[in-house]
């Protein structure tokens, strides 16, 4: 039995090693040339939390041995102290909520990469056009006029996913917008701020303004813990609706709105935002979602699925992206092995994959919705589904669904 991954993030490799693992033949396919794919200029950091349990459970002992390569500081070793991320009052520096993280890693994604792909073959540059069946089988063809024929096809191509477009159609595979904005990039900044960033916290803090922004500083990059000039830093601000009157269309102008902020936040972000490097690129981006629907009635139902950010994108504003894809990954790796090699079994274990991960799926898109939009409502921020729940994993209670496989949710169970 074969099984083509069309992409190679972190979803798709760890896939890839599971099954590797199991003695099932594994062909991944990435739309990025491999130097693009090892050196994209726009690399961020992720929380792995939950999901670390999925690691455990089909990541090659060896890899899993040397997980904390991928940390985004590979030197630091969390104390008690610094166990939880902490929310901010931005304007006056108050401690809002507390966000348990004992067990939380700040992971870089192209780090994760790296380590996920050892000993694999990534076949770059190839950009899926088409799927097709071939009777038990189907064959997935490429723009450079290539083909794979294989027993089962799993996008794991990102938020715009081409394989999910095969599956329920283009109009319904469209991402939906929301009316967030966002500023993401990484930046060194001179030693003093550098270190009056890691004063803060060590790894990664949070703060919500009453004018609706939300601005979160991270650790990217340590390369050398003794030369702060060095460290690279992921800021991430973020706002409801328009950015207002001025325009935005030059870097000049995105730096100096960005930079004027300065004057409405309190130490450090006052120091922080004014001390952004002339030289920090970024564009506006819009938050997007996707919430997972019953496919099972598409002709390539049970030979072709979707994992990671394909499945289900969710708003970055409770960390559970990177963890939904992770478990997509187990998930399917050990119901594959467990239905042997038959074509039968095969199908009903992608079925089954597809039944356990679209409820799970459509819940932490839904938990991120709201997370969104009670993150930019100053009033409402101690409401939101991150202050109630944290970072662990969703439970059917945690989302009252009322009307199918629509989003007309409520949350309701906010217990931690």
């Amino acid at each position: 039995m074969e099984v083509l991954i069309i992409g190679a993030g972190t979803t798709g490799l760890l896939l890839a090693q599971g099954l590797k693992q199991a003695g099932i033949n594994a062909i991944i396919c990435e739309r990025d040339l491999g130097e693009r794919y090892k050196t994209r200029p726009r690399e961020w950091g992720m929380t792995l939390h939950w999901a670390s349990e999925a690691i455990a459970r089909v990541l090659p002992p060896e890899l899993r041995e040397r997980i904390h390569e991928a940390c985004c500081d590979p030197y630091y070793r969390p104390a008690e102290e610094d166990a939880d991320l902490v929310h901010y009052a931005g304007h006056t520096g108050e401690p809002l909520f507390k966000t348990p993280a004992a067990n939380a890693m700040s992971v870089s994604r192209s780090k994760m990469r790296r380590l996920f792909s050892e000993g694999l073959d990534i076949k770059y540059g190839r950009r899926l056009d088409r799927i097709e069946e071939r009777g038990s089988r189907v064959t997935a063809y490429f723009e450079d006029g290539g083909s794979i024929t294989a027993d089962l096809v799993v996008g794991c191509d990102g938020a715009k996913s081409v394989v999910r477009e095969m599956l329920v159609g283009k109009d319904a595979a469209r991402v939906s917008y929301m009316d967030i904005n966002m500023f993401n990039f990484p930046a060194n900044f001179d030693a003093e701020t550098a270190r009056l960033i890691r004063s803060q916290h060590p790894i990664f803090f949070n703060c919500i303004h009453p004018k609706g922004w939300m601005y979160m500083m991270r650790v990217q990059n340590v390369k050398d813990p003794s030369d702060a000039a060095s460290w690279l830093f992921q800021s991430l601000f973020t706002w409801q609706g328009p950015p207002g009157s001025e325009e935005l269309d030059t870097q000049e102008k995105r730096t100096s709105w960005l930079k004027s902020k300065s004057a409405e936040y309190a130490e450090p972000w006052r120091t922080i935002l004014s001390s952004i490097p002339a030289d920090a690129t970024f564009g506006i981006d819009r938050v997007t979602l996707w919430r997972p629907v019953d496919w099972s009635s598409s002709p390539l139902a049970g030979k072709v699925t979707c994992a990671g950010d394909a499945a289900h994108s969710m708003p970055p504003f409770r960390g559970q992206g990177l963890n939904n894809g992770l478990e997509d990954a187990a998930q399917l790796t050990e119901r594959l092995v467990k239905a042997g090699a038959s074509a039968d079994g095969w199908r009903e274990a992608i079925l089954g994959y597809d039944e356990e991960m679209r409820p799970r799926g459509m819940r932490d898109v839904e938990i991120g919705r709201v997370s969104a939009l009670t993150f930019h409502d100053y009033d409402k921020v101690l409401e939101s589904p991150i202050a109630k729940m944290g970072i662990r994993k969703s439970r059917q209670e945690d989302v009252k669904r009322e009307d199918g496989e629509n989003a007309k949710s409520s949350i309701l169970s906010a217990s931690s």
